[in-house]
């Protein structure tokens, strides 16, 4: 990953900082997206799917974080990564394995069992993930991808499937990792799979869990276009704020290429529903998308008048309103 570049955060962060430093944003918009979704197709809520889905995004992003800065010398982190280095270890001692706690406790007691088993499908990704974008060492990012391989097969073979669907996915797992490994593409991923887009799937999936449970075996295109407009939305929020953040013309020109992109395709989406081709019932969604994206380049637009922390807590409201509107239109929207 390139350096970050330098901060110089002020010994007091301000109060309406707060919410970012402790990354409670990312929270807050998988919560509201997911609600405005439940919304729009029309399927309630049971008690413990938000608080879990929030929880479970705030503890991701917690890791993260402080996988992040750990190691990095505190003159070039930012205000949040700072606040995750200096208490890095009541997080991870405290908080860390509190939060666990409750969310094993909203996923074994509260929650439907099904919705349980479908999310557990996500972890794996999730700590491929922080592996490999995350643990900034090169040697330990090795250490962990191998030791992950390892209980990944052990689980595998302890399921009941027959011998020769373990024995293939077995070897099919331990083949590609021998060749991710020899070939080192694990020390040079963000050239090939940046980690904006990684992060933006992986949110997308998480904000959609409850309408892809609902539809589980019965999933049309309606479920995927939802994914695929939520993840150019969210991608686009990632890819802003790195952007941002590092300052090169080349992630600039790939920002721009990505936010534009993602709002052609959405617009040609809309004309698709106009013109019959695509589903109405999309139509909300999609103009919610549309609305986030075009706030999202009038930002970018306005980028040099903001500091660093404020560009990031305006790109994250950008696409925290879309959904909030949703909510509060009277009655089941069209």
């Amino acid at each position: 990953m390139p350096a970050a570049p330098h901060f110089s955060p002020s010994p007091r962060t301000p109060a309406w900082l707060w919410p970012h430093t402790l990354s409670l944003e990312a929270p807050l918009v998988a919560m509201l997206w997911l609600a405005a979704l439940a919304k729009l197709d029309d399927f309630a809520l049971m008690p413990g799917v938000l608080p879990g889905l929030g929880l479970a995004v705030w503890l991701i992003y917690l890791a993260d974080r402080v996988l992040d800065a750990w190691g990095v010398p505190e003159e070039s982190l930012s205000i949040r990564h700072l606040f995750y280095r200096r208490f890095r270890w009541p997080l991870v001692l405290v908080a860390l394995p509190a939060g666990m706690a409750y969310l094993a406790w909203l996923a074994l007691w509260v929650v439907p069992s099904g919705l349980l088993a479908h999310s557990l499908t996500q972890v794996l990704p999730i700590a491929i993930y922080l592996v490999l974008y995350s643990v900034t060492s090169i040697r330990v990012r090795r250490w962990l991808l191998q030791a992950g391989i390892l209980l990944l097969l052990f689980f595998i073979n302890a399921l009941p499937l027959s011998f020769e669907i373990r024995v293939t996915v077995s070897l099919l797992i331990a083949t590609g990792t021998a060749i991710l490994i020899s070939l080192r593409w694990h020390e040079h991923l963000e050239n090939y799979f940046r980690k904006e887009m990684a992060a933006g799937i992986l949110f997308a999936f998480g904000c959609t869990t409850w309408t892809r449970f609902h539809t589980l075996g019965s999933e049309g295109p309606e479920t995927w276009m939802e994914l695929i407009l939520l993840g150019l939305l969210f991608i686009s929020n990632l890819a802003t704020i790195n952007a941002r953040e590092i300052g090169t013309d080349d992630t600039r020109v790939r920002t721009q290429g990505t936010l534009r992109g993602s709002l052609v395709l959405t617009t040609l989406g809309l004309a698709a529903m106009s013109l019959g081709y695509l589903s109405s019932s999309l139509l909300l969604l999609t103009m919610a998308v549309w609305a986030g994206l075009v706030s999202l380049e009038i930002l970018w637009h306005l980028r040099q008048r903001l500091s660093m922390e404020a560009f990031r807590v305006w790109a994250d409201v950008c696409i925290s309103l879309p959904p909030l509107v949703i909510l509060l239109l009277p009655g089941k929207p069209l």
